[in-house]
């Protein structure tokens, strides 16, 4: 009987230890790609934290579910409408929802700080207009595989390199 104990003992530390490990990881990972898109952002035009949010959202690649995709946009409030969200996220001043509707959205749930809810959807009719957004996809490793829109890749990828970011050894110039 002591023998099971010590042994499902050790089997529930490698299952936590195991869990654990990837998901730091993965924080800064997602973290770092967030905070270069910010940067890359206001070296176009300074964008005011204090009248716009980021919208982010994570899915598994659906060609290679191996791979998952980050795709981040800038938007004021005041043109959101019906968009569903539950938590509300702080980073580098900007306040950040997301869509949990997509596969891989606890990634990012775990990278951010929680700051308290409030309601975002400030429009009072539907508006769309073009955005200017990142769309990164990564491999299992949290390699960079490809970056989007490809005619600003070459900026965005040296804010992401000092940051430290890895991109795999078949990315593409």
């Amino acid at each position: 009987m002591k023998k099971q104990k010590y042994l499902l003992f050790i089997l529930l530390i490698l299952i936590i230890s195991c869990n654990a490990a990837p998901s730091s990881k993965e924080n800064n990972t997602i973290k770092n790609i967030v905070i270069s898109f910010i940067e890359f952002k206001n070296r176009q035009t300074r964008i005011d934290a204090q009248k716009n949010i980021i919208i982010a959202s994570a899915q598994i690649d659906e060609f290679n579910k191996d791979n998952y995709w980050i795709d981040l946009h800038f938007i004021n409030p005041g043109l959101l409408l019906n968009f569903k969200y539950s938590k509300i996220y702080e980073i580098e001043g900007y306040k950040l929802i997301m869509s949990e509707e997509l596969n891989k959205s606890y990634l990012l749930k775990n990278s951010f700080k929680e700051v308290p809810y409030e309601n975002l959807n400030k429009a009072k009719f539907p508006f769309t207009y073009s955005t200017d957004n990142f769309h990164i996809t990564l491999n299992s490793k949290d390699e960079i595989i490809e970056i989007s829109p490809q005619e600003k890749f070459g900026a965005i990828k040296s804010i992401l390199e000092k940051k430290g970011q890895k991109f795999t050894k078949n990315y593409l110039d």
